[in-house]
């Protein structure tokens, strides 16, 4: 399963963007292509924003054979090593009090996605914050794809570090959708299958190429250790 969420239709003060409706469309279709039953999620307000969150990993994490794939792409905002992502209707944090009430705090995140039984659980931000959620990783060329598959997981892929101002152009989102069909050589270990690992990896290198290390995307797991030995599996086409 993946939910996909765009939100571009900033009311309260941010900046509107230009392409994340777009790219949340674009990695919507292209999951569907790949097996995922995807619900996608445009322009949340801030209750609509839990609300989804809460039910996809509750309800469609109810399976425990079945894996689940998180992509949003927005706003996302730091504040003192904290970061947030940023719903429709959140004011700007000139209005801290107003902004803490309606943004969704990463460290509140790790509960959202132990609500989910599912062995697999993947996590991508396409958004501009630290990311405070998960442990950051050295990433080294994954092992034995059997391995991984039957040790669980919580894994999250964001599109810059801390303080980075990251790409309102739909790059990341092409990246991603190059290493899923295996247009760009993210499967480092040639085995026909592009792990979270591996994922994450390559979509730091090539993020910090194109700009020149202005943007350098982030990989990790979350802090827990019933959740950190196994690693999301796409099987590249062909395979």
């Amino acid at each position: 399963y993946a939910l996909v969420i765009g939100i571009d239709k900033y009311t309260n003060g941010w900046q509107r963007l230009d392409k994340a409706v777009e790219d949340a469309r674009r990695v919507a279709k292209e999951l569907r292509g790949k097996g995922f039953e995807v619900t996608l999620k445009l322009n949340l307000k801030s209750r609509e924003l839990q609300d989804a969150l809460k039910q996809f990993f509750a309800v469609k994490g109810k399976d425990p054979t079945a894996r689940l794939l998180l992509w949003f792409a927005g706003h996302g905002h730091t504040i003192d090593g904290e970061g947030y992502l940023v719903p429709a209707d959140a004011p700007t944090p000139l209005d801290e009090s107003g902004f803490l009430l309606k943004a969704l705090p990463m460290r509140d995140f790790g509960s959202l996605t132990r609500l989910a039984r599912s062995k697999h659980v993947l996590s991508i931000f396409d958004s501009c914050f630290s990311g405070t959620v998960f442990q950051a990783r050295a990433s080294a060329t994954p092992k034995a794809i059997t391995k991984k598959t039957t040790k669980p997981v919580r894994q999250f892929i964001t599109s810059g570090d801390a303080g980075q101002q990251v790409r309102d152009d739909g790059s990341f989102r092409e990246y991603f959708i190059r290493a899923l069909n295996g247009e760009e050589q993210a499967d480092f270990n040639n085995d026909g299958y592009v792990t979270g690992e591996e994922l994450g990896l390559f979509l730091n290198q090539q993020m910090s190429a194109l700009t020149r290390a202005a943007q350098t995307p982030k990989a990790g797991k979350l802090h827990d250790v019933r959740f950190n030995q196994g690693d999301f599996v796409f099987v590249l086409p062909g395979v």
